[in-house]
């Protein structure tokens, strides 16, 4: 290590407190400056002078008890400084507030006798869990109900964290590293997937609370990274594998079945199938409402080959607003996310992988590729439709938002295969 770099390793410090005021007889205040001596400031790095800033700066004092004639510390007054950007901008507010503590104490204030208006503190003690109902309330007014149900599920799940592994109470409590071992938690029992999922519930919550409920002062979590997740692609099955399974759900799962169907006739994705309930189908006009994420409510046609498995799950006899795949085999209220909804029939379907001894590139989404790639290839071979007017009449029943989009899906399942070359070889190897 050079000489340069161990100077300024040695003026970090965890935390760093500037006496502004000698103790008292009956207090004591000093300044945290966000973990790093402000003297030496010049010889900070500017990703260290970046990191200080970001952190909390406060005035934190002490006011002797009278009971216990001992200090004790009082609520961090913190006024405005950390919206400030400038290291001697913060320094100027903290001395500001520091003179106002004076001046108070100086005409008989004592936090233990009143309440004084002389000076801002610190909000009062927030539970955890009222403030993120207050955020998650406030999300309601401009997310989709979609989204606004995985919020509620992250809240929850964390909650049930908090609760469970520590005592924190006060929402001020909560820190990075609070944050980070709820998720590694997930990720340990979930997938990289479903623990970023729940980093970026969190965070929309957390944002809340600092730029629109001003309950805290700044959203840690979003300097939290995602973890990388694996880019997977379900493979195709094919006409035999299809056939197979089909015939053995027919007798061992049909409810598994009918949730397959809705992803191979309707070109759903499995979530998107979670979300369904049973006011989503109009038998009568043969139509279904969906839920795409962060999009308006979407319409599609519910084929005729598929009407009477549909029929058989005699929707009028349940709730309206149940959901209508649920772990009871029937359509039922479930106080889960999306994600975890999802999982739950991925699960279920592993038992048929592990029956026909079908690998990790299969799963629930293999069916939608399936059977878009089994209606693509009709319509280039048997209706003889170019890939351009394929590409026309296939969009609308796929849903893809545009064009290209389906496209680049036809690609990426290699739906669009070239007939056999072989009679335009004209030299045999």
């Amino acid at each position: 290590m050079t000489k340069k770099k161990t100077k300024q390793k040695k003026c970090i410090r965890k935390y760093t407190a500037i006496p502004l005021l000698k103790m008292s007889k009956n207090h004591a205040i000093k300044f945290y400056t966000g973990g790093v001596d402000v003297k030496k400031w010049s010889s900070l790095t500017p990703n260290e002078k970046k990191e200080a800033l970001r952190k909390s700066w406060y005035v934190r004092w002490y006011f002797l008890n009278p009971k216990t004639n001992k200090l004790e510390r009082q609520v961090n007054i913190k006024s405005g400084v950390n919206r400030l950007s400038k290291m001697t901008d913060r320094i100027k507010r903290l001395k500001k507030i520091k003179n106002h503590v004076k001046k108070a104490i100086k005409d008989g204030y004592s936090p233990f006798e009143k309440i004084n208006d002389n000076f801002e503190t610190e909000k009062k003690y927030i539970n955890i869990k009222d403030a993120l109902k207050k955020a998650h309330d406030h999300s309601n007014l401009t997310v989709s109900k979609v989204t606004s149900n995985d919020y509620f599920y992250a809240k929850e799940q964390f909650l049930k964290f908090i609760g469970s592994t520590n005592q924190l109470k006060d929402i001020k409590e909560v820190n990075k590293t609070t944050i980070l071992k709820f998720l590694n938690q997930k990720l340990e029992k979930t997938s990289a997937r479903t623990r970023n999922n729940y980093k970026s519930s969190l965070s929309a919550l957390f944002t809340v609370l600092e730029n629109k409920l001003n309950l805290i002062e700044r959203n840690f979590i979003k300097d939290i990274s995602n973890e990388k997740t694996k880019v997977k692609t379900d493979r195709t099955f094919t006409k035999t594998e299809l056939k197979n399974i089909v015939d053995w759900l027919k007798y061992t799962d049909p409810y598994l079945l009918t949730y397959i169907r809705f992803i191979a006739y309707n070109f759903l994705r499995p979530v998107e199938v979670n979300r369904l309930k049973v006011k989503d189908i109009n038998l009568e006009e043969s139509l279904l409402y969906f839920q795409a994420k962060n999009k308006p409510l979407k319409i599609k046609r519910i084929p005729s080959i598929f009407i009477d498995d549909i029929k058989a799950l005699n929707l009028h006899l349940y709730n309206a607003e149940h959901f209508l795949f649920t772990p009871k085999n029937e359509p039922a209220e479930w106080n889960s996310s999306d994600n975890s909804r999802r999982d739950t029939f991925s699960k279920r379907f592993k038992i048929v992988k592990n029956k026909f001894n079908l690998g990790s590139q299969y799963g629930l989404y293999s069916f939608r590729h399936s059977f878009i790639t089994n209606l693509f290839r009709y319509l280039r071979s048997v209706e003889k439709k170019s890939y351009s007017e394929a590409i026309e009449v296939l969009q609308p029943i796929t849903g893809h938002e545009t064009r290209v989009a389906l496209e680049r899906y036809i690609h990426q399942i290699d739906a669009d295969i070239p007939e056999d070359w072989s009679d335009k070889i004209d030299f045999i190897l």
